[in-house]
């Protein structure tokens, strides 16, 4: 039997598009949490598997460490080692969904196939192409004639349940902590205490954002993509027409 002209082609675009749906596909483990620490070791810092900030610590005499008006800024720091490491190990999970290999299937026989390519689909794919371009370009690469990028939102605050501390978030970036050293708290407060509070405002200020934000986009290109390659199969016979 003569093998189809093209057939070759689209056994090998099936096993990238097969590559590209495990890609899309990796999640962080939801109960997974990752750790990060200040330079001076006395801030320990849990995000989970979204981000967000589930536990902060201060070691004993974390005041005799650091300076307490450097406190807030510890934090952050501790924050963005914690996100680091998360990061990291997402960026790892996807490098393995990338190289791991193909399900050992027997590569079918081939068989007379019909090749109709779609002019439209493949119109549409190419718009959707473009549409994911535009949603992942870098504002300053943006064309003169395109809409500038949207204002930064304004901060979304938290404070603590005893008031001394507020949590700034910008999106689901903490931005900023703030913990009062003008008055007697902070060098009263324990160890136990202080942290309590700052978990305290991080909770307040999740709860915030939650409650002030947009509704989901549901226009998102990429979220397209992504559906549209779930069934490598069923993409690849849609794009060129295949008769299944």
């Amino acid at each position: 039997m003569t093998t189809p002209a093209g057939f070759d082609e689209l056994h090998r675009l099936a096993g990238e598009a097969a590559r590209f749906a495990r890609i899309f596909s990796v999640e962080q483990d939801a109960e997974k949490t990752f750790t990060g620490h200040d330079e001076t070791e006395t801030v320990t810092v849990s995000v989970n598997a979204d981000g967000q900030v589930t536990d902060v610590e201060l070691a004993r005499g974390w005041d005799k460490a650091m300076d307490p008006r450097m406190l807030g800024a510890a934090v952050v720091e501790a924050v963005s080692a914690a996100t680091v490491t998360r990061v990291t190990s997402w960026a790892d999970r996807v490098a393995e969904a990338g190289d791991e290999p193909e399900e050992p299937t027997p590569r079918p026989a081939p068989q007379p196939v019909t090749i109709n390519p779609s002019t439209a689909v493949i119109e549409d794919m190419l718009y959707l192409l473009h549409r994911v371009g535009q949603e992942t370009k870098p504002p300053e690469r943006r064309g003169r004639g395109e809409e500038p990028a949207p204002a930064r939102p304004r901060l979304t605050k938290g404070k603590s349940a005893g008031g001394h501390i507020v949590v700034a978030l910008d999106g689901k970036t903490v931005a900023e902590v703030r913990v009062e050293t003008d008055t007697m708290w902070v060098g009263g407060a324990n160890h136990l205490e202080v942290a309590s509070e700052l978990r305290s405002a991080f909770e307040a200020a999740y709860r915030r954002a939650a409650q002030e934000a947009p509704a989901r986009r549901t226009d998102s290109a990429v979220a397209e993509l992504q559906a549209l390659t779930a069934d490598p199969q069923e993409f690849v016979a849609r794009l060129f027409g295949l008769d299944r």
